[in-house]
């Protein structure tokens, strides 16, 4: 009972003074001159006496004065009649909208457990409409930092595109909404964006490692762009790196594809929180898929991706890629602590119906 009646005292009091809408602009100031209006129309009469001493304060309105006292207090209270009516209409309307929407959490969790404080219960508490969870744990599959079975993890992203389906079935697709945030290897992220390009309305969350809590992007632009080193040579497969957060790793780019061109994108500033910009993500994609169609047009058929960035951008890049028109891709999983620092790819095929597969990287000796 005390529960319920701190939490009615905690609704009021923010749909008293701190909800913000027109409606309850002009029942907050219908209620100002309803009280203002009962102050002034008090006769107020003090009297003190004392031996030797005498104070009387006496007050009282003329005619005229309760005359516009009366106008006010009807004023103020049908400005507050009014004022109720119209919030409670508006507060019905949303309500109404909101029992049609929906919004679907996909949060893949793989190198960092975020368990404990899951996208889904942080979207939750924020929306007053339905929510909803998909959930990726390939946890089992990652030895200390490390995954072990890629070839099983990819198995759990398959069904993706049928669960969103499942949960969206009766709602109309200008209901639904969908979050995505995860901390997943990168070749999975990238995949996941890569499946998802044609859904609308996708919200990217990711995880700020320095305080452990979800984000949204939500910081604004720095204008960053990419600086560009293209080799001499082309051929019809080629490396592309791609150093956001992290430096790639060029010794060991050379040692995995000695003879093939690579081609280098690089932020001027390498800082694992230069991503929380939305319309950064979204331009520097923009670049990523103009570069990819450049080496369409020389002719090459096969992208082998480098790719050191944050969980958001990796999907962002997925989303960007064209799977119709572009070459195959293969994007490579880093390792610092293997003695084949790129050990496996999820190649991906631009031909229908064929599916991606985990390739293993095979050891190659430079003299």
């Amino acid at each position: 009972m005390k529960h319920a009646v701190s939490y009615f005292i905690k609704k009021a009091a923010d749909w008293l003074f701190r909800k913000r809408s027109p409606a309850l602009l002009v029942f907050r100031s219908g209620v100002c001159l309803t009280l203002a209006t009962l102050v002034g129309g008090l006769t107020v009469s003090v009297v003190y006496s004392n031996t030797g001493q005498f104070l009387e304060l006496n007050y009282q309105s003329s005619n005229t004065a309760q005359l516009f006292l009366s106008i006010g207090f009807f004023l103020g209270g049908a400005a507050t009649v009014f004022g109720a009516v119209w919030e409670y209409q508006t507060f019905r309307d949303v309500r109404k909208r909101n029992e049609k929407k929906k919004t679907i959490v996909l949060e893949q969790r793989g190198l960092v457990d975020t368990s404990d404080t899951p996208l889904y219960e942080f979207l939750k508490n924020q929306c007053s409409w339905q929510v909803d969870s998909i959930v990726n744990d390939i946890r089992e599959r990652i030895i200390d930092n490390v995954i072990t079975r890629p070839d099983l993890a990819l198995a759990k992203l398959s069904h993706i595109k049928m669960s969103i389906a499942e949960k969206v079935t009766q709602y109309a697709a200008s209901d639904i909404s969908i979050v995505y945030g995860g901390v997943f290897p990168t070749p999975f992220s990238f995949y996941t964006g890569y499946l998802l390009d044609d859904e609308s309305l996708i919200t990217r969350f990711d995880w700020d490692r320095d305080i452990s809590i979800w984000r949204e992007l939500d910081e604004g632009d720095d204008g960053e762009e990419f600086v560009i080193e293209r080799p001499e040579s082309t051929a019809k497969t080629v490396v592309l790196a791609v150093s956001i957060s992290y430096p790639v790793d060029r010794l060991a780019i050379s040692t995995v594809f000695p003879d093939q061109p690579i081609h280098y994108l690089s932020l001027p500033s390498l800082d694992r929180n230069n991503h929380w910009a939305k319309n950064k993500q979204d331009r520097l994609s923009g670049d990523f898929f103009e570069y990819c169609k450049n080496l369409l047009g020389l002719g090459v058929e096969n992208i082998n991706l480098i790719l050191a960035s944050q969980n958001s951008i990796a999907f962002r890049f997925g989303q960007a890629y064209d799977k119709r028109n572009f070459p195959n891709i293969s994007i490579y999983q880093y390792e610092r602590h293997q003695s084949i620092k790129y050990p496996w790819c999820l190649r991906i095929s631009y031909k229908v119906g064929e599916a991606p597969i985990i390739v293993y990287t095979e050891f190659k000796h430079i003299a």
